[in-house]
Formats: structure tokens, sequence, C-alpha cells
């Protein structure tokens, strides 16, 4: 493991033993393969035993999900799926940049950061945009709400692991 990786798993460490001291989330940007998802499960992993929950969803499947509820069969509304999101008591967005990006999508997700924050909830985000790309995909409003409460911000530099699966 080299230095880097080590920091970074103090870092998700220290953010999973003070969950809850503080509603920040974090940002986990990177390489493919790099380990953000495992880090974020570990972290999840452990709020768990301590009694709270959480959310690990890729964006693309979200908005997913946002779109079957414009179905009549559906038996879940657009408003119900929010208030599911921003019921956890940590909620993380995966493959953040893959999305379609248009209005409606940029919406809701700018509808669920602000309402979590609002109440002191914190969002996180795994990408494989640098900071200057994610800006541009989620909006200037978006990021300045996912700077509030000091998020963790970690930068996955190394190789993909997924390389060495045989």
């Amino acid at each position: 493991m080299t230095s880097e990786q080590q920091r970074a798993l103090a870092r998700a460490r220290q953010y999973a033993e003070s969950f809850g001291n503080s509603f920040g989330g974090f940002i986990f940007s990177g390489n493919p393969g790099a380990g953000k998802n495992h880090l974020a499960a570990a972290i999840g992993n452990h709020i768990i035993k301590n009694g709270n929950s959480i959310l690990i969803a890729t964006l693309p499947d979200l908005m997913m999900r946002v779109r079957e509820t414009y179905q009549k069969e559906t038996k879940i509304s657009e408003s119900a799926l929010v208030d599911d999101l921003c019921a956890v008591d940590l909620l993380v967005l995966d493959d953040v940049g893959v999305q379609r990006n248009n209005l409606n999508e940029d919406l809701i997700i700018f509808q669920v950061v602000d309402r979590r924050l609002a109440n002191k909830k914190p969002v996180c985000v795994l990408t494989n945009l640098d900071f200057e790309q994610l800006t541009a995909v989620l909006g200037e409003w978006v990021i300045d709400r996912l700077r509030m409460g000091t998020p963790t911000s970690i930068n996955f530099n190394w190789q993909s692991y997924r390389r060495q699966v045989k």
C-alpha cells in the first residue's frame, strides 16, 4: 500500500469514526477501480454498526428510478422517492458524471442535496471526474452546498485494482 493509499484509508477511517459530529460528507474522486466504492462501503458498514442508515446509489440508477415514477403504473411518486433519499443518515451518490445532465435530473440532484444539507444530513460523491469537471457537471449551486460542514475530499490517483483481478 502506498503512502497516498494509507492517507486515504486513515481519512476514511476518521470520517467513519466521527460520523454524526459534523454534517459534512465526502468527495472521493479519481481513477476508475482505485477503491472509492470500497472505502465508501467500509464507511457504511461502520456507521450501520453504530445504528445509522446509509444508501449508496449510482446516479444513473437513481435517475432511472426517478423516470420510472412518471409511469402510470408506478407505486411511488417522485416526491416520495426524494423523501426516501433524504431520510437516510448518509447518502452516497456513485458514478457522478455518468448521468444525462438534463434539466430534470439537475433539479432532482439539487433538490436532494439542498434538502439533505438544510437538515444537516451529509451527501457524498464518488466520481472519476476532477473537481473542475465535477463542478461543470453538478453546477456551482450543488458544489457550494457540498462544501458545507467541512467535507472530506480524497483524490484516488493510483492505478485500478481491477487489472489485478484474475
